[in-house]
């Protein structure tokens, strides 16, 4: 086991079975994998899929993978963040065991190639998964809630105490899903801004547009919030997306 790597690997075949059983994954369907590590879920999935596109970035574990794995495994020696995802013919359905370190870069990436993956079922550690499903105004919500919800909608599977696995975490884990939204287009600019306004959470909504709209006066501010519905006392861990948005497009205007 590598610290570096975040590794933790699951034994257990009935939580095996629960996560792809949450994934849907059916026998005409192609998974990439992200860290199958020991393989023990890489061989669920084999025994379920088409076929397994499994990403390890740990070199020492790719010679036992590729001597153990079933024929319709491919193991790719890769760091998934340096992975191009393009190269895979889509549709395919995503899952992974995601190391707190790197769980939000790839959730970008996956938003990034969105139109070819059909989904996503990931395990991440609890308190981010609960910050990914997070509704407005509860203490989890967020700028990455914000930034997944606007793409897709999250859909919680279930906890996985640390006693599931070998190391045991210091903390819980969670599985969760992504379902994409229809027609969405990429929206950097308005994540950013979303992003800006939770700079300082204690703060009203208005006070963080200042520095986002440096030059405006307070008048210009509360205008902003009016124009979009919103009381100017708002802050902005109680907006909805669609709120967020009317913000933003009323501010887009100064």
């Amino acid at each position: 086991m590598k610290k570096r790597y975040g590794q933790h690997f699951i034994s257990d075949r009935n939580l095996l079975q629960r996560i792809i059983d949450f994934a849907q994954i059916s026998s005409t369907d192609t998974v990439i994998e992200i860290g199958p590590g020991s393989g023990s879920l890489t061989r669920e999935l084999a025994a379920v899929a088409k076929r397994v596109v499994a990403i390890e970035i740990d070199r020492d574990l790719i010679g036992a993978l590729r001597r153990t794995m079933p024929f319709n495994v491919q193991v790719v020696d890769a760091d998934a963040l340096d992975v191009d995802f393009d190269q895979y013919n889509a549709p395919y359905h995503v899952i992974g065991n995601l190391p707190y370190n790197v769980a939000t870069a790839l959730l970008r990436i996956f938003i990034a190639r969105r139109t070819r993956i059909s989904d996503v079922t990931v395990m991440l550690q609890k308190e981010v998964a609960q910050r990914v499903c997070a509704t407005p105004g509860s203490a989890d919500y967020g700028p990455l809630s914000v930034l997944i919800q606007y793409y897709a909608v999250p859909t919680w599977g279930f906890t996985v105490p640390p006693s599931a696995f070998t190391p045991p975490p210091k903390v819980d884990s969670a599985v969760i899903r992504l379902d994409w939204k229809p027609d969405v287009t990429d929206f950097p600019a308005f994540t950013d801004f979303v992003h800006r306004a939770f700079a300082s959470r204690r703060k009203k909504l208005v006070n963080n547009l200042g520095a986002i709209l440096p030059g405006r006066t307070k008048d210009d501010l509360t205008d902003i919030l009016r124009r979009a519905g919103l009381s100017i006392d708002v802050r902005a861990e109680t907006l909805t997306i669609d709120e967020f948005l009317r913000v933003y497009n009323q501010a887009s205007e100064y």
